[in-house]
């Protein structure tokens, strides 16, 4: 008979996440998902297989948290709830928050060598959400009255955005603080003011 799990694997999941987004991938060896977690690697492999299992559920993870974000606040307002997002990205955090560490996705694109299939599908879903989330954002300023623009131009500033927020993510990764984006995101404030109906 199996023995019961001594760990939650929800807060295995949590925490090998915040391992995982602070040093990425490649660099977070099994030894420091270890510590992090406080179970041992023969139990972590015989729950989620094995370090890529891990990280997929850790993906997981971080991406069901951020749809509050992208699917909740952003994809149900307009502008206004776009620009607060570039400027909450891009406020002082705590020193030890892992906000400083940029995006798990973005790093991700950037720290995995050779990333799988699975690991790209993580990726490339998350991106989806995020600029899904813009394109219902501007359509829903456009409904309101906010701003003037046909499908096409709904769709090429919604990419937009997407290459700004994780061009400014990756800055953040790259200086480990979130300042770091502030001049990405107050400038590209100032180009979502420029949408906006006079």
């Amino acid at each position: 008979m199996a023995r019961p799990r001594s760990f939650d694997e929800d807060t295995v999941i949590d925490a090998a996440m915040l391992a995982f987004w602070r040093t990425g991938y490649d660099d977070t060896p099994v030894g420091a998902l270890e510590t992090a977690t406080g179970v041992k690697r023969i139990s972590l492999y015989n729950t989620f297989g094995d370090k890529e299992g891990l990280f997929l559920a850790a993906l997981d993870r971080y991406h069901l948290g951020a749809s509050d974000v992208y699917e909740g606040m952003v994809a149900q307002g307009g502008l206004d709830e776009i620009q607060k997002l570039f400027s909450a990205m891009s406020a002082a955090a705590d020193k030890d928050a892992p906000a400083n560490s940029g995006c798990l996705m973005v790093n991700t694109v950037l720290d995995v060598r050779r990333a799988s299939d699975a690991v790209k599908e993580k990726i490339v879903g998350y991106r989806a959400m995020i600029r899904g989330a813009f394109v219902s954002a501007l359509k829903n300023a456009q409904a309101a009255g906010q701003m003037e623009a046909d499908d096409a131009l709904i769709e090429a500033r919604a990419t937009y955005l997407l290459g700004l927020l994780w061009g400014a993510l990756a800055m953040i990764r790259v200086d480990g603080q979130t300042t770091a984006a502030k001049d990405v995101a107050d400038v590209g404030n100032a180009v979502i003011d420029g949408w906006r109906t006079r």
